[in-house]
């Protein structure tokens, strides 16, 4: 398995990102919430947290990766190899990345610093973030 840099992780985000953001300013307006305006924090949850879970832990469950993370050769695996069910999936992307998230991104920064890349969420669920496709083991920045 080769291990996928952080950079390219990064950039697998940013482009779900240009799915994501659509989709919570679509849902907002059809709620009838100004998405540029300010939401309560319940608003907040339904329109931006509850889909982005949702498009993760299932994208990852089942196609082993989100589309950014398809169009960059990427793919979510258990430690051992093996298929990310839908608990590891739920323990990765919601609890794992929500405490990823919290401490100024400090456990995504973790994944620079790893040995095998992993950034806190990766610890938490066991998982690896890999190249598809590639058999040969790069270099971590690869």
């Amino acid at each position: 398995m080769v291990i996928a840099s952080p950079w390219r992780r990064l950039a697998a985000s940013l482009l779900d990102g240009l799915i994501l953001v659509p989709l919570s300013f679509f849902l907002m307006y059809l709620a009838g919430v100004n998405p540029l305006g300010i939401r309560t924090p319940w608003q907040d949850f339904l329109f931006n947290w509850l889909p982005n879970w949702a498009y993760y832990v299932v994208f990852t469950t089942m196609y082993g990766a989100t589309p950014g993370k398809m169009a960059l050769g990427l793919k979510v695996v258990r430690t051992d190899g093996q298929p990310v069910d839908w608990l590891t999936a739920f323990m990765r992307e919601v609890v794992g990345k929500t405490l990823s998230t919290l401490p100024l991104l400090l456990g995504y920064l973790w994944a620079f610093f790893h040995p095998k890349r992993q950034a806190w969420h990766d610890l938490i669920a066991d998982t690896l973030v890999v190249r598809t496709g590639q058999e040969q083991k790069q270099s971590p920045g690869a």
